[in-house]
């Protein structure tokens, strides 16, 4: 009985949440202000020399959640995209050396997005945030 009772009211608030607009994580596109979001750049050594393998974490300033992570390749470049995120207005660019060579790095940047191609009926979508930031790392 009482099994039944508690599947009855998860079932209700289930709907009422389908209502709302949170039945879906990936169909936040009404109803919650959203971004696509592109961040990229090179990091290089004091000798301007490319530098691989290099940690790069994005995280939102405001609440400090991880939005995503990414390694730079044998170029020293990285790229990081985010669909659908929930809008920022500072984001946190962090770089860790993981073999200890360099010594880490962080950039506090204001994100501006471009509401160039967003339907002008669309109250939700904020458009797309473009970043490119370089790091120049020193030795430990």
């Amino acid at each position: 009985m009482k099994a039944k009772l508690l599947s009855r009211v998860n079932a209700l608030i289930a709907f009422v949440l389908g209502l709302f607009g949170f039945g879906c994580v990936s169909c936040v596109k009404y109803g919650v202000p959203h971004a696509d979001f592109d961040l990229s750049g090179n990091i290089s050594n004091q000798e301007s020399q490319p530098v691989s393998n290099i940690q790069v974490r994005l995280k939102d300033a405001r609440s400090l959640a991880p939005v995503g992570e990414v390694y730079s390749d044998a170029e020293g470049m990285y790229h990081l995209a985010a669909n659908d995120l929930f809008t920022m207005n500072e984001v946190d660019i962090l770089v860790t050396d993981t073999a200890g060579i360099y010594a880490s790095d962080s950039v506090r940047v204001t994100v501006v997005y471009s509401k160039e191609g967003v339907n002008k009926n669309d109250r939700w979508d904020e458009g797309k945030a473009t970043i490119h930031h370089d790091f120049q790392l020193k030795k430990q």
